[in-house]
Order: C-alpha cells, then sequence, then structure tokens
C-alpha cells in the first residue's frame, strides 16, 4: 500500500460508489442506443462483446492487459531508479484509473487547473500537484479554501514570475490557512514554455518566497518537452541545459536556506524523456532529503504511434531499462464500421475528430474484424492508412482489391492519448476477446 492509498479517505471509495450508482442510457455515447437506464457499475454484467456489436459505434476502448502491463512498467521503473510519480490526471481524468496510479504508489496526483483539482478534492486525494501557473481570483481562492480546511490537501503550485507569486500571496488576505502554500519553483528555457529564463530573477524569486508567512518554498520544477522541431541530438543537449540550470539554483537555495523544512522535491518528466529527467536529478542530494518526481500521465493508456516511438527511444537511450518489465503497448482503441466505400480504394468509416485525437498525427487503422473472421480481428497492413478525418467521418485509403466491406469493424490506434480520453464519458474496459468487463468515466 502506497503512502497516499494509506492516506485516502473513505470519500474516496464512497465517490466510486457513488459513479456505480449513477444511471447511465443510450444518450451515452459508446453505450447500446437502445439501452434503457441502468446503473454504470452493472455495464461489466451485460455479457457485451464489442466485435458481436453489442455496443454502440464508435466506442473507445481500454484493453485491460496492456493497462496490467504498463502499471508493472513503471512500477518497475521507480523500483530501478529510486524516483518518485505524481500522474498527470489530465491525460485521463477518470477516477478510475487515479485510483490504480494511487495503488501502484503515487506520491502525488499532478493537476493543470483549479477543475481539475476540485475533481481530485471531490475523491479525497491528499496529495496535489498543480503543474501549471495558477491564475484568475476563482482558482485561487479554492486552494486557499483547502488550505483552510482541517483536512485539506497538501498542495503544491508553480510559480515563474514576481506577479504570479504576488498573486498566490494576496489571494491569503483576509484568510486563516492552515498550512503554507507549497510553491516550485519552475524553472524554463528560451523559446519554451513557462519557466524562469534568468538565474538572477529566479534567486529573487526565491528569497521573496522563502520570506512570505503564507507560502514556502518545497523546490524547483520544469517541463522537458518543450523543444519542438529539433534532431533529437540537439533537443537532448537543450533538456540537460535546462535540467543542469535547475540543480545549480538547487545548490544555491539550499546554500542560502530558502527551502522549507523537510524534503526537496525535484521535478520534471512528462511522457517522452522521464529517464533522462531521473538520470540527472537523481545526481543532487540535500541534506534534509530530496525526491525526484516524474509527472507522466501517458505511460498508462501509452499509444500506438508518437508515444511508441517515444518509448523506442527511451530503451536505445537507456538499454538496461528494456529488461525491467514487458514494453509499454497501446490500450487505447477507437473502433467503427466501415459505412461507405465509395471508391474501391477509398473506405469510410464511422469515427471522426469527435471521437478520436488528430492533433499529433491521424489515427492509424490497425484491425480489421467481420464474422467470418471466428472471434478475433486480424491485423491491417500499412498500405491501409487514415488520410483525413472529419466531425464523424474516417478517410481509409486501402488498396483497390480490399477485402474491407461496408459493415466490417475496423479498430483504430491512436497518437496521443490525452485527446482521445477527453472525447469521451465513458470508455469501456476489455479483454483480450473483446468482452466488455467494466468501464471508468471521465470528467472533462
Amino acid at each position: 500500500m502506497s503512502e497516499l492509498t494509506a492516506r485516502l479517505p473513505s470519500a474516496f471509495t464512497d465517490a466510486l460508489q457513488a459513479i456505480d450508482e449513477q444511471s447511465v442510457d443510450g444518450t451515452t455515447k459508446g453505450l447500446p442506443p437502445t439501452l434503457s437506464p441502468m446503473a454504470f457499475g452493472d455495464i461489466g454484467k451485460q455479457g457485451w462483446n464489442l466485435l458481436q456489436e453489442d455496443t454502440a459505434f464508435p466506442v473507445a476502448v481500454l484493453k485491460k492487459s496492456a493497462l496490467a502491463g504498463n502499471r508493472e512498467w513503471m512500477k518497475a521503473f521507480l523500483r530501478t531508479t529510486g524516483a518518485r510519480i505524481a500522474p498527470h490526471v489530465k491525460t485521463t481524468m477518470s477516477p478510475h484509473l487515479f485510483q490504480r496510479q494511487l495503488e501502484d504508489g503515487a506520491w502525488a496526483l499532478t493537476a493543470a487547473t483549479a477543475n481539475q483539482v476540485a475533481v481530485l478534492r471531490a475523491f479525497g486525494v491528499p496529495r496535489i500537484l498543480i503543474a501549471n501557473q495558477l491564475v484568475g481570483r476563482q482558482n485561487i481562492a479554492l486552494i486557499y479554501d483547502e488550505l483552510e480546511r482541517e483536512h485539506g490537501a497538501e498542495l503544491m503550485v508553480i510559480v515563474d514570475s514576481t506577479a504570479t507569486l504576488e498573486a498566490l500571496i494576496q489571494g491569503a488576505e483576509g484568510r486563516g490557512p492552515r498550512r503554507k502554500l507549497g510553491v516550485l519553483l519552475e524553472v524554463g528555457a528560451q523559446g519554451g514554455r513557462t519557466g524562469v529564463r534568468d538565474t538572477v530573477v529566479a534567486a529573487e524569486l526565491a528569497q521573496r518566497i522563502a520570506s512570505s508567512p503564507v507560502v514556502e518554498l518545497r523546490g524547483l520544477e520544469s517541463y522537458e518537452s518543450v523543444f519542438p522541431g529539433l534532431a533529437e541530438d540537439a533537443k537532448l543537449r537543450r533538456i540537460e541545459s535546462m535540467l543542469d540550470t535547475m540543480l545549480a539554483l538547487a545548490s544555491d537555495f539550499l546554500r542560502d536556506g530558502l527551502f522549507a523544512p523537510g524534503e526537496v522535491v525535484l521535478s520534471s518528466g512528462g511522457s517522452e524523456y522521464f529517464d533522462v529527467v531521473v538520470q540527472r536529478l537523481s545526481e543532487w542530494r540535500a541534506p534534509q532529503g530530496q525526491v525526484v518526481v516524474i509527472r507522466s500521465g501517458c505511460y498508462l493508456a501509452h499509444d500506438h504511434l508518437a508515444y511508441a516511438r517515444a518509448f523506442d527511444r527511451l530503451i536505445d537511450r537507456t538499454p538496461t531499462l528494456a529488461g525491467i518489465a514487458p514494453a509499454l503497448q497501446g490500450g487505447l482503441e477507437v473502433w467503427g464500421v466501415v459505412q461507405s466505400r465509395p471508391e474501391p480504394d477509398t473506405l469510410i468509416v464511422t469515427v471522426g475528430k469527435r471521437d478520436i485525437s488528430f492533433d499529433f498525427e491521424m489515427p492509424v487503422a490497425r484491425l480489421h474484424f467481420t464474422p467470418s473472421m471466428g472471434t478475433a480481428p486480424q491485423p491491417l497492413g500499412a498500405d491501409y492508412k487514415v488520410t483525413r478525418l472529419n466531425d464523424q467521418h474516417a478517410f481509409v485509403a486501402c488498396r483497390a482489391d480490399s477485402p474491407v466491406k461496408v459493415g466490417d469493424l475496423i479498430g483504430f490506434g491512436i497518437s496521443h492519448p490525452c485527446t482521445t480520453f477527453d472525447k469521451w464519458q465513458v470508455i469501456l474496459l476489455v479483454d483480450d476477446d473483446y468482452n466488455v468487463e467494466s468501464a471508468i468515466r471521465t470528467f472533462f
């Protein structure tokens, strides 16, 4: 049992039970449109099978075997490296999956927005890292509401400017928070996203944090995947330079006594370069202890394109990680039906922009099923290519002699799970034979 799991109140279990008791029906995308109202928790009791067309189409599914394997890989990585994880919940926004991550030993959960924090607190999550600049009166008010509660969450936010910091400090005026708000100073890089660029400014900001009665400096933070368009070697050099700046500042702040009591938090590492982050940040030490926290959110579902390639590069960089557990595998699929074949070399499938991610690249048509195949879909080759998406349609180029026909099922792999999860309120969990065993709910 992880530290956070041990601290989870019964509210988490109660809230999940409340989801199971909610009514769903045929108005929910992915569920049979003829479905009469039933309890969410009974979805897995219906004996549905995707390949038998017991669901609606399009439908999003999570493969339980991939989910289990990906959990084991990340646990093995954390054991091997000694790092901790605060998974970024923006990927899935699903309490059913948060629970699994907490059970696996998550050090905290990471949010990007105040509304995401509100979801986490509704389920009683006790430690939350907000990996974003928190601005806006209502957003800041939520944080201090939590700090005023007797059993409120332990919260950490990131700052990169005096303006942001002063807004946080002013938000405490007239209040009586029971605990200080934890702050991580964010280090950025020229041309990147947020984060301090100038070390002098960073030092001044750290001094201001340390002198405040309502906030405290808990550590430093960065986000390493902010160099699109660079060749891989050049990108890695930029990442390492940013991490070196982060550690140099940490040493300065330690020397000057600016950190709050307790472990110093060093956090970076999205879903692509977390091995590089852990290797570099783990070299730093503080007398009071330190913790290296990665924030990968995509590992749980992974994908079939962008992050699949990123994982291959990770193994190339760090071959010792190849043997720690079976490789991460794509677990999130979206299935549709071929509804038209207007030309011999074109399939039109009932999956569109409303159903699947397309911000990184087009999805990939991976699997084909028709009842004559028996009980298992067959893989599609590279000659099947998604060329474009409309709101509700996928255009799939194929050979003129392709055997795929109208009414057949096509299973698509994804690139970038974050922007597929957010298109579904309910995602079905299936076994390797596509029997529906349960479902998860999302809160976007």
